[in-house]
């Protein structure tokens, strides 16, 4: 799990990173003569960006350390911002060569940049002040980790007590030994603590005053051996005693050094070097050494000059520690800084003479000393454990079935219960080792006496489960989003005496995961509920061996034990497909298995065959108050009949739960405690989103669902915060959200994948993970979802986490603005807000904000000159926007998203528009504009311009000439090209060729071979709208055939006019998923019969007199992807004809006004029919 300020400054430091390191960059830094410090943020950038890649949960609860990534995310955002700016600069006509013209602008950039820099070095610094990067090492963040911390003390000792006193670095270092001593410090925390350690030491005048040179050098890496060397010189210059004792020279020793090393060549340098080893003795402090071969070729620069020298060696991994040192070595304990965080110190044996070696000592011993090793790790826990608040554990008891159920005699174990597995001890019980118990928090929320409404689930997926055998192991995946019951569900399947003779067993992920333990808990409950039967009776050694047995013994005994009957084996709680990795091929000789997720990815990987594949979803709405109604009245649900006041806020109760039974069953038991009034039912309904905050008897829910949102990837939990924008049940188009994901820089291009391309897979990805829902009003048929929603109460945890990171402002009736600090990311003006002039501009900071959406009523006011960085200006639906309010639009210089979808009153576009040359996508439908602008051919990073693209509008709008300067178009439409300069327009469409999606209308038999022609080489074009205007005459596709065709990469294709060729043309449409017909006039069956042929459509609507005939037949095999088929306003049908294995997947038959439809033969054949709509 990684904190929200994490991800979201991974997500910041991307988009700063994506501009910082873009040619665009490159090329104004080097005009602004500014390239070295643009060069200096854009490194330190990355290495913060190194740093919280790496950042994971535990230190994500380190307070510092969350201060310190939200500073690095505001730095982020200020850094891309004032690139951006700067780069306006270079769109400004060049004079004589310099960018920008007037010198004093120059300067001013040139400053900034200059304070820029700064900023970001601060930022860096500051790490460096409280140690964070190196805490981010810290060796605490696993028990993976901590096991291996302790396996590497194992590796050199045996460990003896002596609690007198602890190992004394300066001793160490100023002991009387003659000889070079190496003293190496490592310790469990990374660098924590070491640092200031040898510095205290480092700095005492004692020391300074007993070695003739000093110096403390921190490696590059890799190694540089002539830095090294130039490194040590300059110290042992500025170090030495001539220099440091004359007070008067102190200020220029610095200069003086740096005039003697100017005039040093590489042999100068040798020979101070080795003279200067030769005749003083020497402390040289080495820090961050990470690899032998380093250390071998330093070690070659410091011979043994019998004068006391010493060598003090900082690294983080103790093998190399115990390289560096004299042989034979010693390890003692320096300084233990908390419970699980220790500094040792690997030195000569001995070398103190009569000082007493500290708390740990450790000696050299055999590594092939298991018990020793053995004993090292036990008093290594042991010494853990006694800092810790929870005593360590050990249980090598089996849990067996539960008491007092009523389970089949098969059953062994009640899936609540965690597994006690010998060997499996319980470490220190700190938060970030704790096992989250999730079966036993779901069995307090979803008793079984409480599974209503899920009647019609369990019998589907009991039949499933007893589906005639194919002698192989079916997987049957049941996933949805967290709390809606998937566990219950399957439990109560699983109990269930339907089922037969099945042998059974349960196993719950637990996390961390570890495959032995799963695979170990099912072995010990098949095997107790085999061995009653004589044939596979097994012995109590053999029973016993589970316990210790290792993973690959775990799974022959589990092939053995599978083989014998058959079992249903159930895996609750599989979070990601490497965990099924790790145990599915154990698993092979199981008859079934049940697997419950929350990624529809991961059941697609489960089980590949798609009916086995169950997506569970909320309660209906009758059952949905049913389980409220047990909840509350217990054992009188049943009598009790709400009075209507009651029964109102029950159904406002309801609509916030949205059939989560987990929400349900929580309100309701915190409900069944309170009065049974409408006055406390209202309380819960208006104050049910503070309630799961602050109600600790409701915070389950919460807690529940968090477990989704915690498992987002950092890319994922930015994308899915900003779902926080829209208002609460609103539908949210696919088009919309990406295209403002995309100009918000949360995807870009990426070997071979455009932007929204990538940002569709983000929208699909949380779509699988179920934190969107598909949009009401969906085609759950089409198998392409174009919107989403959010649930209501995953909706409240997007809101807090926003408001929490201040990535979000929603300016509403009641919002507070007292918490509000710091810039401002996306402002969101509501629809009941008062639309107060003096909030705006005074009371918040929006000099910083990228995104303004505007719900409801438009006001002059809302842009204001502060919003310099506005990169998404979305105004959907607003009312009262003029022609008038967008004038002072082209001062927004970084927009790159603009809607004005839905205002009806706007016009025309306004002449300071040509300034948006960074604009990506306009989007114009719903308004009255019906001519586009020239300037709008300026625009050469547009790729989105959407118009109004409704078959019966009689004009499009019109495109102005040079529109094939728009190199970067992507879509395109619907445009009407009937205009004065049609076939110039058309022509011009041949230069667009990133086209994905084109729209077109108002062509004719004059100019339609023109389109066809101009767009024959789109190989990139994926979806094609084509309207001719005198759909009763004019020919669509005349002039189609073998020499000229249409592009094959085509994907949906929608045809408005008159066709004779089909037939000569469509067979080359391979990739065709989607064919709308309109006023196709087709009056042979043959043309049916072709696009019959087409092996990848899933979708074929047949609509307004697209087909002339009297029967249309659908012969055998044909439309093998079809999922819906529409038939609609044919005048002439008169019969439909469904042949055997014609249409395998078909599942909605849609059929509209057909007057003269009489019969439809061989529905029969539509094996996979759900839905017929009439």
């Amino acid at each position: 799990m990684e904190a929200t300020g994490v991800s979201l400054g991974k997500a910041a430091l991307g988009g700063a990173l994506g501009y910082a390191t873009s040619k665009a960059a490159e090329e104004i830094a080097l005009q602004l003569g500014v390239e070295r410090d643009v060069n200096f943020i854009r490194d330190e950038l990355q290495m913060m960006q190194s740093f919280l890649m790496t950042a994971d949960e535990e230190q994500s609860q380190n307070k510092v350390l969350t201060t310190w990534v939200k500073q690095i995310g505001v730095l982020a955002y200020k850094v891309e911002d004032s690139l951006m700016d700067f780069g306006l600069h270079s769109e400004k006509k060049p004079f004589l060569g310099c960018i920008p013209r007037n010198p004093g602008e120059r300067r001013r950039i040139a400053k900034e940049v200059k304070e820029l820099r700064a900023e970001v070095e601060d930022v860096s610094n500051r790490n460096l002040r409280y140690r964070l990067i190196k805490d981010s090492s810290s060796y605490k963040s696993t028990v993976a980790e901590e096991q291996a911390s302790i396996a590497t003390a194992a590796m050199f000792a045996a460990v003896e007590h002596d609690s007198s006193s602890k190992v004394d670095l300066h001793q160490l270092i100023t002991s009387n030994n003659v000889e070079l001593r190496v003293i190496a410090m490592w310790g469990t925390s990374g660098d924590l603590g070491k640092t200031s350690a040898i510095q205290e030491v480092y700095d005492d005048p004692k020391v300074l005053k007993r070695f003739g040179f000093c110096a403390w050098i921190r490696l590059m890496h890799p190694f540089n051996p002539q830095e090294f060397l130039h490194s040590l010189v300059r110290q042992f210059y500025e170090n030495s005693h001539d220099d440091s004792g004359k007070a008067d020279q102190e200020t220029s020793i610095g200069a003086n050094v740096l005039v003697k090393m100017e005039n040093m060549d590489q042999r100068d340098l040798v020979r101070v070097f080795n003279a200067l080893l030769c005749s003083n003795s020497y402390l040289i402090v080495i820090d961050d050494l990470s690899t032998i071969v380093e250390w071998h070729s330093i070690k070659k620069y410091f011979p043994d000059n019998k004068k006391q020298s010493r060598i003090v060696v900082s690294t983080q991994q103790a093998e190399i520690a115990s390289l560096c040192t004299e042989k034979p070595y010693q390890v003692s304990e320096f300084k233990q800084l908390s419970c699980d965080q220790t500094i040792y110190l690997f030195h000569k044996k001995n070398s103190v003479g009569q000082v007493n070696m500290g708390t740990v000592s450790v000696a050299m011993v055999d590594n092939n000393d298991e018990a020793k090793a053995a004993t090292v790790e036990e008093k290594l826990k042991v010494k853990r454990a006694s800092c810790s608040a929870e005593p360590i554990s050990y249980s090598n008891k089996v849990t067996t079935s539960e008491t007092n159920t009523t389970l089949p005699s098969d059953e062994i174990q009640e899936e609540d219960q965690e597994p006690n597995i010998a060997g499996e001890d319980k470490i220190c019980n700190s938060p970030a080792r704790k096992k989250y118990d999730r079966s036993r928090t779901l069995a307090l929320a979803l008793a079984d006496e409480f599974l209503c409404g899920r009647e019609t689930e369990k019998f589907f997926l009991i039949k499933l489960v007893g589906q005639p055998d194919n002698k192989c192991c079916t997987v049957i995946s049941v996933w949805g989003m967290g709390g809606l019951g998937k566990t219950s569900l399957v439990r109560s399947i699983y109990r269930s005496q339907e089922l037969g003779g099945w042998k059974r067993a349960w196993a719950t992920a637990l996390r961390p995961f570890k495959p032995e333990v799963l695979l170990r808990d099912l072995a010990l409950q098949l095997q107790n509920t085999i061995q009653e039967d004589p044939v596979g009776a097994t012995t109590g050694a053999q029973k016993k061996s589970i316990s210790v047995m290792n993973l690959q013994e775990l799974k022959e005994e589990l092939a053995r034990v599978l083989k014998m009957k058959r079992c249903l084996v159930v895996l609750d709680d599989i979070l990601s497909t490497s965990e099924w990795e790790l145990v599915k091929s154990c698993l092979y000789n199981a008859g079934r298995i049940i697997v419950t997720t929350r990624e529809n990815g991961i059941a697609k990987h489960c089980s590949v065959e798609d009916k086995n594949r169950y997506h569970l979803g909320g309660l209906k709405e009758d059952a949905a108050l049913d389980l409220l109604k047990k909840k509350v009245f217990k054992d009188n649900s049943e009598k009790t009949d709400l009075v209507p006041a009651m029964m109102e806020q029950a159904r406002l109760i309801l609509q916030k739960c949205d059939g989560l039974p987990l929400a349900i069953s929580t309100i309701g038991g915190f409900l069944a405690t309170k009065p049974k009034n409408a006055i406390e039912w209202k309380k819960m309904s208006d104050g049910i989103n503070t309630e799961l905050e602050i109600n600790s008897e409701l915070r389950t829910i919460k807690t529940i669902l968090m477990r989704s949102y915690d498992g987002l990837p950092y890319h994922l939990k930015s994308a899915f915060l900003y779902l926080s924008i829209f208002q609460e049940d609103q539908r949210i188009r696919w088009g919309r959200l990406v295209r403002r994901w995309t100009a918000e820089g949360y995807s870009r291009d990426m070997h071979g994948m455009i932007a929204i391309e990538l940002c569709r897979r983000y929208f699909d990805e949380l779509l699988d993970r179920s934190m969107i829902l598909p949009g009401e009003g969906t085609d759950r048929y089409s198998q392409k979802i174009n919107s989403c929603q959010l649930h209501d109460m995953i909706r409240e945890i997007c809101i807090s986490k926003a408001r929490e990171e201040n990535l979000v402002l929603t300016l509403e009736e009641g919002c507070c603005l007292s918490d509000t600090q710091g810039a401002i990311r996306h402002l969101v003006i509501g629809s009941n807000w008062k639309r107060d002039k003096d909030v705006l501009e005074s009371k918040l900071d929006l000099s910083h904000v990228r995104s303004l959406t505007v719900f409801g009523e438009w006001r002059s006011f809302f842009i204001s000159d502060n919003m310099r960085f506005v990169r998404v200006l979305d105004l959907e639906d607003t009312l009262g926007l003029r022609d008038h309010h967008l004038d002072q639009i082209g001062q927004l210089r970084h927009l790159k998203y603009l809607s004005l979808r839905g205002c009806c009153r706007i016009l025309c576009l306004p002449n300071s528009f040509q300034n948006l040359r960074h604009l990506e996508t306009l989007d114009v439908r719903g308004t009255h504009i019906s001519e586009l602008p020239t300037t709008i051919t300026n625009l050469r990073k547009l790729q989105h311009l959407r118009a109004d693209c409704d078959w019966d509008r009689e004009h499009g709008v019109v495109l102005p000439k040079g529109i094939g300067k728009l190199k970067a178009l992507h879509s395109l439409g619907f445009f009407d090209v009937s205009g004065r300069n049609e076939n110039a327009t058309i022509k011009e469409f041949g230069e667009l060729t990133q086209l994905r999606k084109l729209k077109v209308g108002g062509l004719s038999c004059r100019n339609i071979s023109e389109l066809w022609s101009a767009i024959a080489g789109h190989n990139q074009l994926q979806s094609l709208s084509v309207k001719i205007s005198n759909s009763g005459k004019d020919l669509l596709d005349g002039c189609l055939g073998e020499d000229l065709l249409p592009p094959s990469s085509l994907e949906s294709l929608a045809l408005h006019g008159k066709l004779v060729n089909v037939t000569k043309w469509i067979h080359t449409l391979q990739n065709l998923s989607k064919l709308v017909l309109r006023f196709s006039r087709l009056e042979q069956d043959d043309a049916i019969q072709v696009i019959g042929v087409l092996p990848n459509i899933v979708v074929l609507r047949l609509q307004s007199d697209s087909f002339r005939g009297t029967q249309l037949h659908f012969q055998r095999s044909s439309l093998p992807s079809l999922m819906v088929l529409d038939l609609c306003c044919s005048e002439n049908l008169q019969s439909v004809l469904f042949e055997e294995d014609t249409m395998p997947k078909l599942e909605l038959l849609h059929i509209g006004v057909c007057r003269k439809l009489k019969d439809i033969s061989g529905l029969p054949a539509l094996k996979s029919l759900k839905e017929i709509q009439l």
